[in-house]
């Protein structure tokens, strides 16, 4: 790579890779996209940095047929970057890191990445196509900045393409080199795969179109509790009898018809004729409602369900399981934050008093004052943070429920405050009303 010749940002990363593999609690001097990379793949895939690059072939996937176009888009991206510089390795990964395709262009010896070969980020380490997938946006990753000191002569950037009803990346466009400096950068992919995004867009307006037109039809005709799901088990629509009982899309009954949606695609297959029953708790306490799901086809297959309530004692098709929240797992070490400079911090979650949301940004207050999340969005750091004894309370504001300190009610409503002097007044929703006593045993 051009840092080779001993120039100073290659000594300093060299520097900071050296001295994180070898136990420095944060790394320091590289982008904050690395340094948390490096993080995931230390303390998280315990991966071993001085280790041969593992990039097991794997040939095991199902796509869907809007994936189909843009992979072959991606493709005709790819082969043109490699047709126009020389020296470089373009290729396309689905959404795991399984390499589709590549092309060496001229001065590459041909030395393509094989088809199948996975460089997913808790394989391979920090590399251009796993990072960008793990935290779906435009990387660059240079030298050192591969956790892989097998990958120290290589540089790549890589973008990217997500799902926009799923939210989970489809596939990543990377551009790699070896001893030579990087031909595009990652404004250019980002330019380049625009087209294969906007057919994931279209093809996700015609779904809820379809979705929609389905529940309104059948809404006409029906006084239960209707909802409609798209296919990430978003509750998108419900009627006014399902709001009487409390099932609207944030309540613990519509997350948990969210949940059964994905082994109901898998039930339901390509049959439109398939139904099933999902048996969850209404708001309030109030007896469990069952409910019958019907897919609503596509031109590729189910775009999502429609929900209707039914009888308990009516129960004769399949009855789904709810898989349990996601948010049941592990409770993570530390939090990731950003300080004055870029500096990054990471946080005991003790340290983590309440976070509130500024559009996508998070600002943390903590026992150090304010800092922003390293991650952006307020409903990541609220699945992450769960199992620490976070619990979100408004739309905009998660609280550590082991610092609440104060609880007044008003005539707008609870808030709850974490500063030892009282003058906080975070605001609590009247549907997490519930939920806030419960966690504070009052």
């Amino acid at each position: 790579m051009p840092d080779r010749d001993g120039s100073a940002a290659f000594t300093r990363t060299r520097d900071a890779w050296e001295r994180f593999a070898a136990g420095d609690e944060v790394p320091a001097d590289v982008p904050l996209s690395i340094a948390l990379s490096w993080l995931r793949c230390r303390d998280l895939h315990r991966l071993d940095p001085l280790a041969p690059v593992h990039a097991p072939a794997r040939d095991d996937a199902v796509y869907r047929r809007e994936h189909a176009s843009v992979f072959t888009m991606l493709g005709a991206v790819a082969a043109g970057i490699a047709g126009r510089h020389d020296g470089c390795v373009a290729a396309v990964t689905d959404g795991d890191g399984r390499v589709l395709a590549s092309w060496a262009a001229r001065g590459t010896g041909g030395s393509a990445a094989p088809p199948g070969s996975v460089w997913a980020e808790a394989q391979a380490g920090t590399n251009g196509a796993g990072t960008a997938l793990a935290h779906p946006r435009a990387v660059c990753v240079r030298g050192p900045e591969h956790w892989s000191s097998a990958l120290h002569d290589h540089s790549c950037v890589s973008t990217a393409v997500c799902d926009p009803v799923l939210g989970t990346a489809v596939a990543a466009l990377t551009v790699s080199t070896r001893g030579r400096c990087l031909p595009v950068r990652p404004d250019d992919l980002l330019l380049a795969t625009g087209p294969a995004l906007r057919v994931l867009c279209d093809a996700a307006a015609r779904s809820s179109a379809v979705l929609a037109g389905a529940f309104v039809d059948l809404d006409r005709r029906e006084r239960r509790p209707l909802l409609a799901l798209d296919g990430g088990g978003r509750v998108v629509a419900a009627n006014a009898a399902a709001g009487r009982r409390g099932l609207l899309p944030r309540s613990d009954g519509g997350r948990a018809l969210g949940r059964a949606v994905a082994p109901a695609l898998v039930r339901a297959g390509g049959d439109d004729t398939w139904s099933g029953t999902v048996v969850v708790g209404a708001a309030g306490g109030a007896e469990p409602l069952a409910f019958r799901l019907r897919p609503v086809s596509g031109d590729a297959g189910p775009v999502g369900f429609l929900a209707v309530a039914d009888r308990t004692g009516a129960v004769t098709d399949d009855v789904l399981p709810v898989p349990p929240p996601a948010a049941g797992g592990v409770a993570p070490d530390r939090v990731a934050a950003v300080g004055r400079g870029g500096r990054l911090h990471l946080l005991a979650c003790d340290d983590v008093r309440h976070a509130r949301a500024d559009g996508h940004d998070v600002w943390l207050v903590t026992d150090l004052g304010v800092l922003r999340a390293a991650h952006r969005g307020i409903d990541r750091l609220a699945r992450e943070l769960a199992p620490a004894g976070f619990l979100r309370v408004h739309r905009g504001h998660l609280v550590n429920t082991a610092r609440v300190r104060t609880v007044h009610r008003g005539p707008d409503g609870m808030t709850v405050g974490t500063d030892r002097a009282g003058a906080e007044r975070i605001p609590v929703s009247r549907r997490a009303v519930p939920a806030v006593r419960a966690a504070l045993g009052l």
